[in-house]
This record gives structure tokens, C-alpha cells and sequence, in this order.
């Protein structure tokens, strides 16, 4: 209170002096001897005397957010490097900035960024090596994930059934194998233990397979590894049987694969046939000790793409083998092909072309063609009433269409229902409801002017399989993808930043640890979803293994001094980890702030011993008056002086302001002018009055 009733002092004595002077000015303007002069002028000088921030400092920091465009800005640049020490990037450290969609990484801008603070004399402060938000959440989703996959169109040389069995008939298996579900589906599990020591240790090789002329064979499998792994498929019967290949699909090619932990899809096509008309392959998994690997049986193909498929040009797809919407059910029928059919089984009808419905009222298929071009669509359906004898279709994401059956009177019919453009290879339909009571029995693609009769042509079942990961896997996958990121971010920028918040703003308002919830937005990750509060620890001693104890880590938080739950999670972190250096507060008040909550954090978070670093620091006006600016000067010049006199020296870190340049919160304005705020921070730092 005393500080800001010497403001309002100051100010008050200034207005009352131009009052009492009003006559003798306007004479003696009159005369030409003098002007008066508004109040803001008389704050501007006198705020113009103080010398710049850093020089009252001592050894604190100083700090400012600012970016690239800031530090380059002639004014902008001058004003930062004259009043402060440090510098905290806007974006620059941000993980959405540094890693791309395929998991590389781009230092260009924070490095560019550092050059220009260290041309001004000035340091950067890491905020934040992890984060819950500002992520590139796709390429991170995709550690751990499940998968899923299409079943090949071709017939399948693999005979998975005496795999499944545990009998591996004319299967030559070494090692430790077993069959097992894994997450439901059937697989084989390879365990390398301790004494694996070579790549044949784990392996499973083939039965021999006869090669026809113009064979083109694609080998395929699903391979779930419980840590990081490596393995390679060798084969008989190429003229290279050891070959290089970009067997994961990732630009580039070796003899060997790695497999990361989750699953992964190995995959192999060849042409390289020798003489022998025979083909055979070995998969090798014995490289790494300690790693336990699940294949998946049903996932585990051999296929020759120039084989034939029926008749390529011809697509036959059973209704029940989509992934069906909860409005649809799957019924048996004598008189259906493969004795199944689905039934739209909604309570509504969805008669409009252009609003077919929403998930639920789906059924979505994946087919691959062999050859591109327009293909007939023929329906097999069945229509008891008129008001129950439709569906909609759409192929390849074109706009929904639909077509009418004949009565049920004569059972199951095939109906044309239109054209399509398909591609070679894989492309996507889906059937959705538009007259509950319609059933499917099948469909058929075809660029023949064929009639399909009966129930059609037999067809290679082709189903759509998901592999899912359980919950130690994914929590393996993600503590890794972790700390592979930790370890470049620390490795590319370690000796250019000496002071990082490590984990940022790690809890929820209650003070539990912060997890994403129902809404997620695209650009979050919450590390805490897979690993619990353990990341934070994992964090600061990853950080801690690589950084020499001059590095200071803090952890991060903001609303400590109006939250007592988050504040309490956080003094138990602080008294719990040795590797955390301090807690950076983030500050943000205004002029109805009860600054004793702001004090009595100070006192709490300084028993911890640990350091302390006020970030992210505004204390925001409703206008900008000079009565505003009084209030503001003396509510700054009071933060500052308790974060002096509540937290000991040696704890006292530094402070940093969010917005220096700001009209309602800054200590400049927008014309890089000193305010009345600027006084009562310069005050609190130890500057005369």
C-alpha cells in the first residue's frame, strides 16, 4: 500500500501544480515565455531518467519473450538487448517447429535464433524441451499405435493353418517359439532371451513354393517387437538371395530391418527369380538379445501379383465382410452366398442423396483392383416392401447414390446400380442406409458387360484385420520415442542454452497430473496418457545425464499463487527430485490481483530451497490512462521488491516479462516508449526513486 500511495502521490502534487500554475501559464504563454506541460510529459521525463533494467540486476536475469522477428527488429532488437540479459523464444523450441511428419528434425530456426540472441550479448532460456501442447501429434501418435490392414486380394501360397496349429508342417523353426494371441489375434511369439547371439538363433524358414513364368511376388508379414529389434528376410531361388531393400518403407535400403517397438509391416516384391522355378524365405530375428517379437499368422502372405484372381477384371465382395456401422446387423440366410447377409436395422429412413447418415449407418470396404478403369456395379439385394428396396453407395469418396430392387416376390436380385472409376490397387466403398429393412448379400465389380446370376462367382474372402498393441508396449514405444527426442533437442542445442524448463505445465487445476481427456486438439500429446507422471522424472533425468550441473532445469507451472492443488503438486515434485534445479512461475495479473497470494507463494516455493524464476510476467491494466499507469508502476515495483525480499538471493533465478512492448501490460508502448510501469519495475529492482 505504501508503494502505491507514493505513486498516487507523485502524481497527484504533478496535477495539482499545472492547476495551481493554470492563470500564470496562460499570462506568461501570452508573453511567450513558457509552455505547460501535460502530465504524461512530466511522467515520461522523469521515467527516462532511470538507466535500462539490466543495469539494477545484479546477477539476476532479466528476461523477455521475444521472437526471431523481434530480436532482428531495429527497434524491437535495440530495445532488448539494452535492458535484458535473456531472451525466451515465442516458438522457435516448440516440437511442432522442430519435428516433421516423418520424424526428422529441423534446428534451422532455433538455431538462427540463438545466433541473433548471441550477437546481442544476449542468453536464451530453453522453454520447453516437453510439453503437453505445440506437439506434432501425428507423427507422435504414430509410436505404439495399432494398425490395420487388408487381407490380399490374390490367393495366399502361405498355408497359415499349419502354422496356426503349432505343428509348422514342412516349416524348419528355431529358437524359442511358440504360438499365442496377442491383443486377440493369433501369432507367433519369438522370444530372444540373453543368450541369443545370432541371427539364425530366432528364425522361421518356409516351405519350398513353385514359381510360374512372369511371377511377380510380394511377401508380406506383421511383426509386433516389445523393444527395438533387427531382423532380415534371406530367400532360395533369386538370383540375389540376400538382397538390399526398403523393406519398411523408409527411403532407404539395406540387408537388415529394424523393428520398432509396436508393430510393423515388412514387405517384399521381387521379380529376381533364377532358373530353379522354386522360391523359398527365411525370416531372422536372432540379431538382438532380450527382445520378444509377436507375428501375426493371418497377416503373413505370399502372393504373385501377375497371378489371377478369378478374372481380373471382375471384383466379387461380400456384404458382412465390411466394417459395419452399429445400424447394420449381419443375419443368415440358406439362400445367401456364404449362407450371410446384412440388414439395415435403423429405426429411421435417410431419404436425401446428400445426408446419408453418419457412422453408425455405414458399412466401409476396402477392395483392390487389378486393373484401373470404369466398372459396372452390380447390388445383390433384396427389398420386402417399397418402402424398404434402397441404400446408398459411394465409391472412392464420390457422392452418394441409389438405386431401387424389385419386390421380394422373387428373393434375391442383382441390380445395376451404376458406374464407378476404380485404380489399380487399393480403393474404398461404402453402402449407408437410406430405407431401413433393405438387406445385402453381395457385391460385384466388373469391366465386363457380364450379368451376374445365382449367387455369383466364388470370391477370395478379403477382410480388414486390426492389430492392436497392449498398454507396456505402448508405454515402451512412447518412453522411447521420449527420450530419442530429449536426446537430439539437448544433443543439437545443449552448449548454447544453460537454463531449460525441462517439463512444462505439467497438472491439471486439481493438481493431478494433466492427461488429455475427451477433447484432444490436433497439435497436443499428452505424455502423461501413456506414461503416466513418470515422464516427468524420465524427463529431468535424461536431461540431467547429459547436461553438466551449471545447466539449470525447472520445472514449469502456471496460477501457483491462486491454486493451492497445483501449487502442493508442485512443491512435492520439487522435494522429491534432486535432478529439478527450480520451478519457472508463470505470472499473469491485473490490478484486482491479491498480491498477498503472490507473496505467500513466493514464501512456499522458496522452503523447497530450489530456485525460483518468475516467466511469462504481466500485470494487465483496462485502460491506459495515467491514473492506470500509477497503479501499475506500484503494483510492478511490489512483485518485483517481494520476489527480492521473500525468495532468499541464492534462489532468486531471474524474472521475465511476457509482453515488454505492450500498451495495457508492457513497460513500453507500442512506440517503444517508456511507461510509468517501467519506474516502479526499475524500483523494485533497486533503482533510487
Amino acid at each position: 500500500m505504501k508503494i502505491l500511495n507514493r505513486f498516487i502521490i507523485l502524481f497527484v502534487l504533478m496535477a495539482t501544480m499545472f492547476s495551481c500554475e493554470e492563470a500564470e501559464l496562460d499570462s506568461e504563454f501570452e508573453s511567450g515565455l513558457t509552455f505547460e506541460k501535460p502530465v504524461g510529459v512530466v511522467n515520461e521525463e522523469m521515467v527516462n531518467t532511470y538507466d535500462v533494467l539490466k543495469s539494477y540486476a545484479g546477477e539476476l536475469k532479466i528476461g523477455a519473450n521475444a521472437s526471431l522477428a523481434d530480436l532482428s527488429d531495429e527497434n524491437m532488437g535495440k530495445l532488448v538487448r539494452t535492458n535484458f540479459t535473456q531472451v525466451t523464444p515465442l516458438a522457435g523450441l516448440n516440437s511442432s517447429a522442430i519435428l516433421s511428419d516423418d520424424g526428422t528434425y529441423d534446428f534451422s530456426v532455433i538455431n538462427n535464433y540463438i545466433n541473433e540472441a548471441t550477437n546481442k550479448e544476449l542468453s536464451v532460456y530453453g522453454d520447453a524441451i516437453v510439453s503437453n501442447l505445440n506437439q506434432n501429434a501425428s507423427y507422435l501418435n504414430s509410436f505404439g499405435a495399432s494398425i490395420t490392414y487388408s487381407t490380399p486380394l490374390f490367393p495366399n501360397f502361405v498355408d497359415q493353418s499349419v502354422i496356426a496349429d503349432g505343428t509348422f508342417t514342412d516349416w524348419t523353426v528355431n529358437g524359442d517359439i511358440s504360438i499365442e494371441e496377442y491383443m486377440g489375434e493369433q501369432s507367433v511369439k519369438l522370444e530372444n532371451d540373453a543368450s541369443v547371439v545370432s541371427r539364425e538363433d530366432t528364425s522361421l524358414q518356409s516351405p519350398v513354393y513353385s514359381v510360374d513364368e512372369g511371377a511377380e511376388f510380394e511377401l508380406t508379414f506383421y511383426i509386433l517387437s516389445d523393444q527395438v529389434g533387427e531382423g532380415r528376410v534371406i530367400f532360395d531361388g533369386l538370383n540375389n538371395n540376400e538382397p538390399e531393400m526398403d523393406w519398411t518403407e523408409v527411403d532407404s535400403t539395406s540387408t537388415t530391418f529394424t523393428t520398432e517397438i509396436g508393430w510393423n509391416k515388412i514387405q517384399f516384391q521381387t521379380t529376381d527369380f533364377d532358373d530353379s522355378g522354386e522360391f523359398s524365405f527365411k525370416i531372422e530375428l536372432g540379431y538382438t538379445p532380450n527382445v520378444t517379437y509377436f507375428l501375426n499368422i493371418e497377416g503373413l502372405s505370399l502372393i504373385n501379383l501377375n497371378g489371377k484372381v478369378e478374372n481380373p477384371e471382375e471384383i466379387f465382395v461380400e456384404a458382412e465382410d465390411g466394417i459395419l456401422g452399429s445400424e447394420w446387423q449381419i443375419n443368415s440366410d440358406a439362400d445367401a452366398s456364404g449362407g450371410m447377409y446384412v440388414l439395415a436395422n435403423s429405426a429411421e429412413n435417410y431419404l436425401t442423396p446428400n445426408n446419408p447418415g453418419s457412422e453408425p449407418y455405414y458399412i466401409n470396404y476396402t477392395i483392390n483392383a487389378v486393373k484401373a478403369g470404369t466398372y459396372t456395379c452390380w447390388v445383390r439385394g433384396l427389398g420386402p416392401t417399397a418402402s424398404d428396396d434402397s441404400f446408398f453407395l459411394s465409391v472412392n469418396g464420390s457422392p452418394f447414390t441409389y438405386g431401387y430392387w424389385p419386390l421380394s416376390s422373387g428373393g434375391w436380385k442383382w441390380t445395376n446400380i451404376g458406374t464407378y472409376n476404380l485404380t489399380a490397387g487399393e480403393n474404398n466403398f461404402a453402402a449407408s442406409i437410406r430405407e431401413n429393412g433393405f438387406q445385402i448379400d453381395r457385391f460385384y465389380f466388373t469391366l465386363t458387360s457380364n450379368t451376374p446370376s445365382g449367387v455369383g462367382s466364388p470370391a477370395i474372402s478379403q477382410s480388414e484385420v486390426r492389430l492392436d498393441v497392449s498398454e507396456d508396449v505402448k508405454k515402451n514405444a512412447v518412453q522411447r520415442v521420449l527420450k530419442e527426442y530429449i536426446t537430439n533437442v539437448y544433443d543439437e542445442l545443449g552448449d548454447k542454452v544453460d537454463a531449460w524448463t525441462v517439463v512444462k505445465e505439467p497438472f491439471e487445476e486439481t493438481g493431478s497430473i494433466a492427461v488429455s481427456g475427451d477433447a484432444e486438439e490436433e497439435t497436443s500429446y499428452y505424455w502423461a496418457d501413456f506414461l503416466g507422471e513418470d515422464y516427468i522424472p524420465f524427463a529431468f533425468s535424461t536431461v540431467r545425464e547429459k547436461a553438466p550441473e551449471s545447466t539449470k532445469l525447472f520445472l514449469s507451472e502456471t496460477n501457483l499463487d491462486i491454486n493451492s492443488n497445483e501449487r502442493d503438486a508442485v512443491i512435492n515434485l520439487l522435494k522429491a527430485n534432486d535432478d529439478i534445479d527450480g520451478v519457472a512461475v508463470g505470472l499473469e495479473l491485473n490490478t484486482e490481483s491479491d498480491f498477498n497470494l503472490v507473496e505467500n507463494m513466493f514464501d512456499e516455493l522458496a522452503a523447497t530451497g530450489k530456485l525460483i524464476y518468475v516467466t511469462d510476467l504481466k500485470i494487465v491494466i483496462s485502460e491506459n490512462t495515467q491514473e492506470a499507469y500509477v497503479q501499475q508502476s506500484a503494483l510492478y515495483e511490489r512483485l518485483v521488491s517481494s520476489y527480492k525480499s521473500n525468495v532468499p538471493s541464492e534462489q532468486q533465478y531471474g524474472i521475465s516479462l511476457a509482453e515488454p512492448v505492450d500498451n495495457t501490460a508492457g513497460l513500453w508502448d507500442s512506440g517503444y516508449n517508456r511507461k510509468l510501469p517501467y519506474a516502479g519495475f526499475a524500483i523494485g529492482l533497486g533503482a533510487e526513486e
